[in-house]
């Protein structure tokens, strides 16, 4: 009897050691396990230790059943190497559920494996994901525990849980207070602080730098308001103790932010930045560099230290408000990289290290080609350390009259230009030259014909109509032209595109009209070159003519390329990406100016199948021409010799691109045939029509094909016309899917970003 009663005092003894053993390698495990309670170095070890033994100790007297849950939890939510000590758990759990007996030593080892691999989890399906899972596995071991306990011990535990409590809310409540004393003036510095970059970036540079300075002023204060010392005992408690140093990491680099932004924008002045005496001061440009890649590091590091802040348990409005201002930051860096890179690359356009030619083409687009119009006037810009001078200008068509001496042009390429339009023999008739609707194309040919002419290469080409020149001279100032009178901001788009035949709408007065154009033109053109703007408040007016079209600009140097894409100014035939893209390009096969009258009406409707990618659209255009049978010129109203159609006919050569199959097609009801060629990687399905004084033909199309799945994506691209294009896109998803994507867009298009519709059950 008393050799039995040794053995199993001898017994209860071993349990009671590897119970130990287990808690303190558990709570070893925890402190080393990297998790961040309080977002304290010194702290989170501590409390990692603690919480780990504490959970194994209770598991010692908790049910099987609670063990087995937190064995399933941590499988099902580890990956990688913390799932063998997961699965471990698991497999002990189970097993011990099939004992007649509990094992103490057992739970324990179930607890300490399944808490180890929650403790390493990294998932982040919202901050603190991953923490609430493995409290959530947790908490039936603790309670099952602390019900297995003497009801002694688990009165003095319930009271040691209150004290906590207590102590939680008394460490807690100063920073609370802290919180909501300081949100005003968090907000009004914020607010301040938006104001500041939107200035600044749009260029009031002095107005930004004042409200930087209140704004670095409310952050100061608010700062010491919520690191004070009397806010530090929040460091002390789970999860506050991360929001603490959000918001105090938050209003601090939102100070130095401001503080930065207001140090170095003294620097950045940009509205000194003017053209003036026919030239632009490149050093001054150059001047901006520093002090602009200043601004980018300071929000930089603050981008990034906001974003590190951000977290969804942060103090709710304090938070979001903070969060705006990471996105406005955000915002203010695009704008700050895009000044960075005008800034590196303008110097060379502006002829800094070489003189450059640019061939400058006034489109007419009462004759319209790809581009917009055909070339009815031509002039060279030169640009020499900074320096524009107009070096020579006239008619295009004396080029064709050299060309004919010299037995036509010719064209090496490119390739997929010559295939499209070769037909029409635009290397013998220079004004035609803008067939192809994509600029760095077109300036490729003109080059081409020009230095086979004897001229120098072109550097590359700027493009102005009727609207762009008309933008222009409200920064150069009104001229006044004998034979048109003057020319204002108000009536120059209107007297190019149709008054002129208007002032001389006789056959024997065509003549004297192109002399008069031709120095209306070069006039305008040397306006521009001597006069003195605001370069900034230039670029920003003359916005919506890049958008559209109407101004668009190229360098045939490899560098200054990306600049001119980034702005918009490239006029490059976008690319449809693996999305869905559409154009509708009208080119005057008629020989006169009766697209002035033209409107172009555009209505895309399209079903998409999110899941496969499948679109299935149709396109109706309805062409109104609206010009007169009578009363103007007949190199307006007229079309050329033996065309047989009578005055105030359009006819019309135009081409769909697209992505997509053509399956049918008809013109006022009546079925025709595309002919289907390639161009820019897409599909291009081009007709003729023809269109008579006041008459509307109505062409509709069917098209079908597949995109990238998810998301529908359309890219559309608009031809400057002298009557903006009505368009009205509609897409619908196929049955099951929906989405709210029904709009109607007005030109400017031809620069506008992809066109994202998503999808939803």
């Amino acid at each position: 009897m008393s050799q039995g009663f040794a053995i199993r005092r001898f017994s209860i003894s071993s349990q009671q050691v590897v119970i130990v053993v287990i808690i303190a390698a558990a709570a070893v495990a925890g402190a080393v396990s990297g998790c961040h309670p309080l977002a304290v170095p010194i702290y989170d070890p501590v409390y990692d230790a603690v919480w780990s033994a504490l959970v194994v100790a209770l598991a010692v007297r908790a049910g099987r059943g609670s063990l087995i849950w937190l064995a399933v939890v941590a499988t099902a939510l580890s990956h990688g190497w913390v799932l063998i000590p997961a699965a471990l758990a698991l497999v002990l759990a189970v097993a011990h559920a099939f004992r007649d007996e509990a094992c103490p030593p057992l739970n324990a080892l179930v607890a300490a494996l399944g808490l180890g691999a929650s403790m390493h989890w990294t998932f982040h399906v919202f901050q603190g994901a991953s923490a609430l899972a493995a409290v959530g596995g947790a908490v039936p071991v603790l309670v099952s525990g602390l019900v297995g306990l003497s009801p002694r011990v688990r009165r003095l535990v319930l009271l040691a849980g209150v004290g906590a409590v207590m102590a939680v809310c008394i460490l807690v409540i100063p920073l609370g207070v802290a919180a909501l004393t300081t949100r005003g003036r968090i907000d009004q510095g914020i607010g301040d602080a938006q104001d500041a970059l939107h200035k600044l970036t749009g260029g009031n540079v002095s107005a930004g730098r004042q409200e930087l300075t209140a704004a670095a002023e409310d952050f100061r204060t608010s700062r010491d308001s919520l690191g004070a010392w009397w806010t530090a005992g929040a460091r002390l408690v789970p999860v506050v103790s991360e929001q603490r140093a959000a918001l105090v990491d938050g209003v601090a680099v939102a100070r130095a932010v401001t503080q930065a932004a207001r140090v170095e924008s003294s620097q950045v002045d940009v509205a000194s930045l003017r053209y003036s005496g026919g030239g632009v001061d490149l050093a001054k440009v150059k001047s901006l560099a520093g002090p602009l890649n200043n601004i980018e590091v300071v929000l930089a590091r603050a981008d990034s230290v906001l974003r590190r802040a951000g977290n969804d348990w942060d103090i709710g409005a304090i938070s979001h408000r903070l969060d705006t201002l990471r996105s406005d930051i955000s915002r203010a860096r695009s704008s700050i990289a895009l000044g960075q890179q005008v800034v590196q690359d303008s110097p060379s356009l502006l002829g800094a290290d070489g003189v450059r030619h640019y061939f400058v083409a006034f489109m007419d687009p009462p004759e319209s080609r790809g581009l917009g119009g055909i070339i009815a006037w031509y002039g060279i810009l030169t640009a020499d350390q900074g320096r524009l001078t107009l070096t020579s200008e006239g008619d295009p068509l004396n080029f064709e009259a050299q060309l004919a001496q010299r037995g036509g042009g010719h064209l090496s390429g490119p390739s997929s230009y010559l295939n499209r339009y070769g037909q029409f023999r635009p290397q013998d008739h220079p004004v035609d030259l803008t067939y192809s609707p994509d600029l760095p194309t077109v300036t490729d040919v003109v080059s081409q014909i020009y230095s086979e002419l004897g001229h120098p290469p072109i550097d590359g080409m700027l493009v102005l109509d009727p609207k762009s020149v008309s933008a222009v001279l409200a920064y150069a100032g009104p001229v006044y032209v004998s034979g048109f009178g003057e020319l204002t901001p108000e009536n120059t788009a209107e007297l190019l595109d149709k008054g002129q035949y208007a002032l001389y709408p006789r056959p024997d007065q065509q003549g004297a009209r192109k002399e008069v154009l031709d120095a209306a033109l070069k006039a305008a053109s040397e306006q521009l070159t001597h006069g003195s703007v605001n370069v900034r408040a230039l670029a920003s007016d003359l916005s919506p003519l890049v958008h559209s079209g109407d101004l668009l600009f190229w360098s045939t140097h490899a560098g200054d390329q990306a600049l001119l894409r980034r702005i918009g100014l490239a006029g490059s035939f976008p690319p449809a990406a693996g999305g869905d893209l559409l154009s509708f390009i009208s080119q005057n096969a008629a020989n006169n100016k009766v697209d002035a009258y033209l409107q172009r009406t555009l209505d895309y409707h399209v079903t998409f199948d999110p899941a496969d990618g499948f679109v299935s659209s149709t396109l109706d255009v309805s062409l109104h021409n609206a010009a007169p049978s009578s009363g103007l010129p007949d190199e307006v109203i007229g079309s050329y010799p033996g065309s047989g159609l009578p005055l105030g006919s359009d006819l019309l050569w135009y081409s769909i691109y697209t992505p997509l199959q053509l399956s049918g097609a008809t013109l006022d009801g009546r079925p025709i045939t595309l002919r289907e060629e390639g161009e820019f990687g897409l599909r291009t399905y081009s007709g003729y029509v023809s269109i008579r004084s006041g008459v509307t033909e109505k062409l509709h199309v069917e098209l079908a094909g597949r995109v990238t799945r998810g998301s529908y994506r359309l890219q559309l691209h608009s031809q400057p016309t002298v009557l903006p294009d009505r368009i009205l896109v509609t897409v619908k998803g196929s049955p099951g899917w929906r989405t709210d994507a029904i709009g109607t867009w007005q030109p400017p298009l031809q620069s506008n970003p992809t066109h994202i519709f998503r999808f939803s059950r």
